[in-house]
Order: C-alpha cells, then sequence, then structure tokens
C-alpha cells in the first residue's frame, strides 16, 4: 500500500543531516544530554534497514520496542534509564515526526508504553526521509549525522557504535541486532568520515 504523501518544498538530505544534529534533548549539567531521541532514531532506522518497516508510518512494535532496548543498552549513559514511551511522543517537536493521536487521546504526555499504545496509533516521518532511510549511502550519513552530534563523547567505546552501524548497511546478512557480537572485526563497518562530514556539515 503505496501512502506516499510529498511536501511542497521536499527537504534535502543535507536538511535532515542538520535537523538530526539539532534535535531537541533534554540537557544536564550532571548526567549531560539524554540520548532518547536519537537511540530512538537509530532504532526505526535499523528497522527501515531490515525493511521490517516497509513505509513511512511507525507502529508502536515489540520489534521496535526490542531494537530501542538493545540499542539503549549499548549506547545510553548509566545516568539514565531507557524507555521508548517518552521519545517516541515528543519527536513529534523535533520537524519531521507526526503522530497519530487515539480516539481515547485526553491530552497529557504518556510515560509507560500500554499508555502511548492507548493514546497513539501510530508515528509518521517524512516520505522524503523515509526515501533516504532506504538507500545505503544517503542512511550512512544521516546515521554519522546522529553518531557525530550525539554519541563521539560517549562513555562506551565508539567500537559499539561501528558494530551497530555495520548492522545497518549489511541488514541482509544479519538479522537482528543480537546477532553483532557474532561479526568478524575484520569485517566491521568503518564510518567514511570524509564523505559524510562534506555532505552534512
Amino acid at each position: 500500500m503505496n501512502r506516499k504523501k510529498r511536501q511542497t518544498n521536499p527537504r534535502t538530505l543535507v536538511d535532515y543531516c542538520d535537523l538530526f544534529s539539532k534535535i531537541k534533548v533534554n540537557k544536564s549539567k550532571q548526567r549531560g544530554d539524554a540520548p532518547y531521541k536519537p537511540i530512538l532514531l537509530l532504532s526505526v532506522i535499523d528497522l527501515i534497514a531490515q525493511g521490517s518497516i516497509e513505509d513511512n508510518y511507525i507502529y508502536i512494535s515489540d520489534k521496535l520496542i526490542n531494537t530501542f532496548n538493545n540499542y539503549w543498552n549499548i549506547l545510553s549513559p548509566d545516568s539514565f534509564n531507557g524507555g521508548l514511551a517518552l521519545p517516541f511522543f515528543h519527536l513529534k517537536n523535533d520537524g519531521f515526526w507526526t503522530l497519530k493521536f487515539s480516539e481515547e487521546y485526553d491530552g497529557g504526555r504518556p510515560q509507560t508504553i500500554p499508555k502511548l499504545k492507548e493514546d497513539v496509533d501510530y508515528a509518521k516521518i517524512d516520505y522524503e526521509l523515509f526515501e533516504f532511510l532506504q538507500d545505503p549511502n544517503s542512511r550512512e550519513e544521516l546515521i554519522y549525522a546522529l553518531i557525530e552530534t550525539w554519541f563521539s563523547s560517549s562513555q562506551k567505546e565508539i567500537e559499539e557504535i561501528l558494530k551497530i552501524n555495520q548492522t545497518l548497511q549489511d541488514s541482509t546478512n544479519i538479522e537482528s541486532l543480537e546477532e553483532i557480537e557474532t561479526l568478524d572485526k575484520e569485517k566491521r563497518f568503518h564510518l567514511r568520515k570524509s564523505v559524510a562530514s562534506s555532505k552534512c556539515l
């Protein structure tokens, strides 16, 4: 089913790289930037790369929840607690993610997955963004924009991020995030910074 809907003035890849680098996140002097939204985007990108998300409608599926939790365990600082509900809801403020509220929604922000499922039918990303995320080269640049902005100073090893990136770029050979550890180190993807930075910065 084609639910394609184009904007009058479609955004470019550079526009989306810029939006990814300017996501509104909670900031704390003690804990730093909250990584909820960037991790949710990496999870969505992973599922698009696998073909599990087939259009620009994002549902609150078990697969999305599990993928988010797996990314969270690898990338999040110890000072934050994970949870999909709030970033799924609050990404509506970042210019490319809109929500379809259910008939039961009566205001407020859902704090739990059951409440999120009750209040929100689905999210929808810009169709142009979905098209870019289906293209391996464009997807790589968008992933790099997220990693460079939100995870470059993470306390976690950058190698962990590179392993995730390999999963996104080689999804035909890897069925799920849990299989990351089976990758031969020699085959892990290395970010092509010169390409990404010239187009996204």
